[in-house]
């Protein structure tokens, strides 16, 4: 009686799995069964395969990343914009310009011509270097180089109002001008006299940092009556052009000269130790010009 029982139980299972695996095998290879045993399945709906390939379907915030909405980064969107400086206000900071540097010279006028004679010789130059040592000496030159960075700024300014008419001619990216150009040339100064004070390169660094001031304390004399003439001069006119064009090639002809004057003290320092040497290069000398040329060209874009 208990076989009895027994075997009808694992009947009655068996019958139910068969049943159960008609309805819906996961495990079923749909392709290979018959069509007409697939026609005959109610709703014609296939088994549910687990293991069945679906096309993937991207979820909502995948979809909303996929598409990128974020605007690209522009390192000029922080610049003021705005026209309407007046000339008064450009007329009254050139007139400042022209005065600081009439109180440089008058200070010291043998500084001028020493700083002359400096960037037209290696003589001059030490001549100049020795003779500007102490607080007395290498003040009138520290008052040229003022003058230099003050009318950087402002060439700086002028240059961009030519190429971009009024998107930023107004007085708080003047300031911002000014403020650039003298952090750009200061830093490079720290940076000289930190690599003085780590490296045993007491001289040639003292040398290169002094050259540096010469060339600029001269640039800037050149500077001032430019920026009078392009402040002034007919805007959009092929005047403006050409004198923004004679200046750019007056800088770019004062960096390759300063470049080529100051090769000789590079030169065994390139010999020894060609890696330091380039490192420097590329990361003091190159790399702040190719930044300065890819942002312009992304402002022109």
């Amino acid at each position: 009686m208990f076989r009895l029982l027994l075997f009808s139980l694992l009947f009655c299972t068996l019958c139910q799995s068969v049943t159960a695996q008609n309805a819906a095998n996961p495990f079923e290879l749909i392709h290979r069964l018959p069509k007409e045993l697939l026609a005959a399945q109610p709703g014609n709906l296939a088994p549910v395969n687990p293991f069945d390939v679906v096309p993937h379907r991207a979820p909502v915030a995948a979809e909303g990343m996929a598409e990128n909405e974020t605007e690209a980064f522009n390192p000029f969107a922080v610049l003021p914009r705005g026209g309407g400086l007046s000339n008064s206000i450009m007329a009254a900071l050139l007139l400042m310009a022209f005065g600081f540097l009439t109180f440089s010279v008058a200070s010291n006028r043998s500084a001028v011509g020493k700083a002359w004679a400096g960037f037209l010789s290696d003589n001059g130059f030490s001549v100049a270097q020795r003779e500007a040592s102490g607080f007395v000496g290498i003040t009138p030159y520290y008052l040229l180089y003022g003058n230099f960075l003050f009318n950087a700024g402002i060439f700086i300014f002028l240059v961009t109002r030519v190429f971009n008419q009024e998107t930023y001619n107004n007085l708080s990216f003047l300031l911002l001008c000014m403020a650039g150009a003298a952090g750009a040339f200061l830093s490079k100064h720290l940076m000289l006299n930190i690599m003085r004070n780590l490296f045993p390169l007491e001289n040639e660094l003292r040398k290169y940092n002094f050259l540096i001031i010469i060339f600029n304390c001269i640039l800037g004399l050149f500077l001032v009556p430019f920026n009078l003439l392009i402040a002034f001069s007919a805007k959009n006119s092929s005047q403006q052009l050409l004198l923004v064009s004679w200046m750019l090639g007056l800088v770019a002809i004062f960096y390759a000269y300063r470049s080529l004057r100051s090769s000789p003290m590079g030169a065994k320092f390139l010999i020894q130790s060609p890696f330091h040497f380039l490192l420097y290069l590329c990361t003091v000398e190159i790399a702040p010009l190719l930044l300065l040329i890819k942002l312009a060209l992304m402002q022109n874009a």
